[in-house]
C-alpha cells in the first residue's frame, strides 16, 4: 500500500478536517457548559465558556461509522470546531472497545504506519505522532485508555492564541 503524506489526507475514517459544524450538527451533542459535569465544576463551566465566547464549539458525536478507526469502534469520539470548521477529532477507546489494549494500540500504530510511514515521534512507548507541516496525528496509550487525535495545527495554534492557552 502506498503511503500518504499526513498533510495531503483530506479525512480519516470519513472525517474532514475543515468540514463545517452544519454538516454533522444533527449528529453531535454540542457542548455548552449547562451539563451537570460542568455545574459541579465552575472552573470547567467558565473553561467552555471562554472556549464559547472565542468561537471553539466542541461536540460528542452520537452516531456510528465515524467512531470505527481501524474496525475498532471508539465509545466516544469527541469532534472541535474553531468559527465552525473542524480542526480536532479524538477517539476515545478503553478496556469495553477493545479488551487487550497492549494489542489494540500496536494495531493503531501498525494501521497508521502502512498510512503514514513510521511515527516521527515516540514517548516512553505511550505517545507516537505522526506530523507534517499542517496535521498531526497522535495515539497517546495512558492508564488503560487509548486516544487517537487527528488535528490541523495551524488552526489548534490559533485556538490556543485565542484561550490563552
Amino acid at each position: 500500500m502506498a503511503q500518504e503524506k499526513i498533510d495531503d489526507v483530506k479525512s480519516i475514517n470519513g472525517l474532514e478536517l475543515a468540514s463545517t459544524l452544519e454538516s454533522l450538527q444533527s449528529e453531535l451533542q454540542l457542548i455548552t457548559g449547562q451539563e451537570s459535569i460542568y455545574q459541579n465544576n465552575p472552573w470547567l463551566a467558565a473553561s467552555v465558556k471562554r472556549n464559547l465566547d472565542v468561537g471553539i464549539q466542541e461536540g460528542i458525536y452520537q452516531g456510528f461509522p465515524l467512531r470505527i478507526v481501524n474496525g475498532k469502534e471508539a465509545h466516544d469520539l469527541r469532534l472541535t470546531y474553531l468559527s465552525g470548521s473542524l480542526y480536532k477529532c479524538r477517539w476515545t477507546y478503553n478496556k469495553r472497545d477493545i479488551p487487550n489494549m497492549e494489542s489494540g494500540v500496536k494495531d493503531f500504530i501498525t494501521y497508521f504506519t502502512k498510512k503514514f510511514g513510521p511515527p516521527v515521534e515516540t514517548f516512553s512507548n505511550e505517545t507516537f505522532i505522526w506530523k507534517g507541516d499542517v496535521n498531526r496525528l497522535t495515539i497517546n496509550y495512558y492508564n488503560g485508555t487509548i486516544q487517537i487525535e487527528w488535528r490541523d495545527n495551524v488552526s489548534d495554534k490559533k485556538a490556543k492564541q485565542l484561550t490563552g492557552s
